[in-house]
């Protein structure tokens, strides 16, 4: 059987409310024409972009009271596959709000869970992970307030005792926490890779080096995010960067989760590293260019590919 199904976890889901506000400013009234509304979370911005790329993305994660049954018809409504952890409590809203220049504001809700329902997402994931047609597991995002201090490292664990290749999205302590475990994979950006080590990488040579040393610490690929200038990936025999052409940004909020979905597709596709890292660098970048979050059409997609640019560094 071939293993083309990637699970995207959002243990943290949300419903987004994304509004492009031209004249928006603090303490002032603004009308806009309609906003749009989706099932939010960076593993849901990943299945999306996913399925943009031709990929099979099963959605998962933690889903609770109205705001998560609303979650939830948004995902059939758009056609995505999704097996849902449901807990007792309310699913989180978040609203993000992008002016003119493509620069967004975003508001987050926390969310809130209890161990046990860390738990119940767990053995859940575990479960689908072990089907034969399963080729990656993708951990995105941050963990609701309440879960317990060692997630994600049990899950990471578990998953790694089961031969899932576990690809890790995160920030602050579940990062840290990520690393520690020995994920297959991290995708960070600069500033989330120098929180979680302690340093400052103003240099893409430190970015560079501090990579190294995770790959040494038994990380098998790490992705790093650079923004618009594109992202480096680095294994224990290749350094590869991709830079993507020069855009006019309209909203780049959950670029870096379609840049975390054009990687992985690529390889469960066969492509090598630096193809996929060139797939990637195109998918976060077309994204950009519009308003909502993995919302890009496949043949724009394409277009910046062609402008996507790799190039070697020595190991």
């Amino acid at each position: 059987m071939t293993r083309e199904t990637i699970i995207c976890v959002t243990p943290n889901a949300a419903l987004d409310r994304t509004m492009v506000v031209p004249d928006f400013a603090i303490g002032r009234i603004s009308r806009i024409p309609a906003g749009l509304t989706v099932a939010g979370g960076k593993g849901l911005n990943v299945a999306r972009a996913l399925r943009i790329l031709g990929g099979k993305p099963l959605a998962m994660g933690l889903l609770g009271g109205h705001t998560g049954r609303m979650v939830a018809a948004l995902v059939v409504e758009e056609g995505l596959e999704a097996e849902w952890t449901w807990f007792a409590g309310e699913t989180r809203i978040c609203s993000i709000i992008a002016n003119a220049d493509g620069v967004s504001t975003v508001i987050n809700e926390s969310g809130s869970i209890s161990p046990s329902h860390w738990k119940a997402l767990a053995d859940d994931i575990c479960r689908a992970a072990g089907r034969d047609d399963v080729n990656a597991v993708c951990l995105c995002g941050s963990l609701p307030l309440g879960a317990p201090d060692a997630a994600p490292t049990d899950l990471i664990e578990r998953l790694n005792w089961l031969g899932a290749r576990v690809w890790v999205d995160s920030s602050k302590q579940w990062l840290e926490n990520a690393i520690a475990a020995g994920a297959y994979a991290i995708k960070v950006n600069r500033d989330e890779m120098a929180a979680a080590l302690g340093e400052r990488l103003d240099s893409t040579g430190e970015v560079i080096a501090a990579a190294r040393r995770l790959i040494a610490d038994g990380i098998g690929v790490v992705v790093v995010s650079l923004g618009a200038d594109g992202a480096l990936l680095v294994t224990d025999t290749l350094i590869v960067e991709a830079s993507p052409p020069v855009i006019r940004p309209v909203d780049p909020v959950a670029s870096g989760d379609c840049l975390h979905a054009g990687i992985v597709s690529a390889l469960a596709d066969g492509a090598d590293f630096a193809e996929a890292l060139r797939r990637g660098v195109a998918a976060g970048t077309v994204n950009a260019l519009y308003a909502g979050g993995a919302q890009f059409p496949h043949d724009r997609y394409l277009e910046i590919l062609k402008e996507t640019r790799v190039a070697l560094h020595s190991p």
